[in-house]
């Protein structure tokens, strides 16, 4: 079965802690209501959660979306961008079934990468390994929360980068109904 593959990475950062990480949570839920709603994404779409701080991790590995539940985001310390990346990469080799000559494979990845903040690591040869393995590989969406996030950065990974500052009472879930 070919598998539409969904990974969110997610800044889990002590800068993200409070509403912002509580909002995200309820995106993710969102997200998945959303996909369960719609026939074609309910035999397809698989989702996995890479939080990241200092180190990435993986929260939710990928999933089938009829079985996945959004994890509880934990908070951590730093904001270890060049690790998650690679974390991200690491995990698109281990999940995502390339198309062969013998078997059509799996659909184009979708990441979405939201962070609020500066890396602490170096991200460089992450950006580079990326833009030269798997840009084409996948689609990514990076998002800036709060409008704090290295533009550079982003900008070097996502075509289109997207910022949400707004604090507006109702304007998250906006935001993430128009991502769905």
């Amino acid at each position: 079965m070919r598998k539409f593959p969904i990974f969110f990475v997610i800044d889990v950062s002590e800068s993200m802690v409070g509403e912002t990480l509580s909002q995200l949570e309820t995106g993710m839920r969102t997200i998945t209501a959303d996909l369960m709603s719609d026939p074609y994404a309910l035999e397809t779409a698989f989702l996995s959660v890479i939080a990241f701080a200092g180190r990435p991790r993986t929260l939710s590995a990928m999933t089938e979306l009829t079985e996945f539940v959004p994890p509880h985001l934990p908070v951590g310390g730093g904001t270890g961008l060049g690790a998650a990346l690679t974390h991200l990469m690491d995990e698109i080799d281990r999940n995502v079934t390339p198309s062969s000559s013998e078997q059509k494979g799996d659909w184009k990845p979708l990441v979405f990468l939201m962070t609020d903040g500066v890396p602490t690591d170096n991200p460089e040869q992450a950006v580079a390994r990326w833009k030269r393995d798997y840009a084409t590989r996948a689609s990514l969406v990076a998002i800036s929360i709060g409008g704090g996030a290295d533009r550079r950065v982003l900008d070097a990974l996502a075509d289109e980068v997207l910022e949400f500052d707004d604090t507006a009472e109702g304007s998250f879930r906006k935001f993430i109904g128009w991502i769905t």
